[in-house]
């Protein structure tokens, strides 16, 4: 279709829901002027009762220069339409699965595991844990979250809730951009906080559906042989990588919501994460 094509259909549409807004409007007065419809504005309104959240947003801004696990640049964005020129503007996305703060599926280590579109949406909103490793990170980029960190987040906290995500802070989050995020040495090798296996498989015993870390991957960076992600997602859990937010999340009582996308077959995605608090 031709640009002038598409600007024509787009005033069309515009033209269209603006009658349709404004016919909407006529039908409102006029309910307005009704004897019954008086009756009812007579009667004082009721809010719904809901208890108050605040609502945080843990999630990465996503941009071209996102640091990525590979050192290569995974996210591209090209204008096909512009404001000054076609009075709309049109970006093309092209963007590596698992690029900013994003879900691993258990499909992503697996050979048929859930894709992402497969994810139920009662496992993408979950009770948040959050087992805080930053001073031992801030000694040792090498850091991973033990079964004793989880022992020790129980012993003060109690059982962890049930069918609950488990979310790492090591404050890496701070380092997004800089170097130090990715921290690989001279050989190309990484170096940040993970999970350790063996805390995973202590996770496994209970309900948890996801666990998530504030670096670029569930494993530490030096991991020889993505051990967690094997371990954990291939059992029907998922993880979240490079989310944000963590230090002002309380150890317990937040709910987290995973707005992962839901494109068929896909491995994981860049989402839009939520916690109520």
């Amino acid at each position: 279709m031709c640009d002038h094509c598409v600007i024509d259909s787009v005033k069309s549409r515009m033209l269209s829901r603006r009658g349709l807004l404004g016919g909407g409007l006529a039908a409102a007065a006029a309910g307005i002027a009704s004897p019954a419809f008086a009756q009812d504005a007579a009667k004082p309104a009721v809010a719904p009762s809901m208890p108050a959240k605040a609502i945080a947003d843990l999630t990465h801004e996503l941009y071209p220069e996102f640091p990525t696990f590979f050192g290569d640049q995974q996210f591209f964005m090209e204008q096909k339409f512009s404001y000054a020129e076609h009075k709309f503007n049109l970006f093309e996305l092209r963007v590596n699965e698992h690029t900013g703060t994003h879900v691993d599926a258990p499909l992503h280590f697996s050979a048929d595991g859930q894709s992402v579109a497969e994810i139920p949406v009662d496992k993408l909103m979950a009770p948040l844990v959050v087992v805080d490793i930053r001073e031992k990170a801030e000694k040792n980029a090498d850091a991973q979250v033990t079964p004793d960190d989880l022992k020790a987040w129980i012993a003060a906290h109690g059982d962890m809730p049930e069918k609950c995500c488990v979310a790492m802070n090591s404050g890496w989050a701070r380092h997004l951009d800089t170097d130090k995020f990715r921290n690989a040495d001279q050989d190309g090798t990484m170096h940040f906080p993970g999970f350790h296996v063996e805390a995973v498989q202590m996770l496994l015993e209970g309900s948890a559906v996801g666990i998530a870390v504030d670096t670029l991957s569930l494993d530490f960076g030096m991991s020889p042989d993505f051990a967690v992600h094997y371990a954990w997602l291939p059992e029907g859990r998922w993880g979240l990588e490079c989310i944000a937010g963590l230090d002002d999340m309380p150890a317990t009582g937040a709910t987290l919501i995973v707005g992962a996308p839901k494109h068929r077959g896909g491995s994981g995605g860049p989402a839009r994460v939520f916690a109520l608090t």
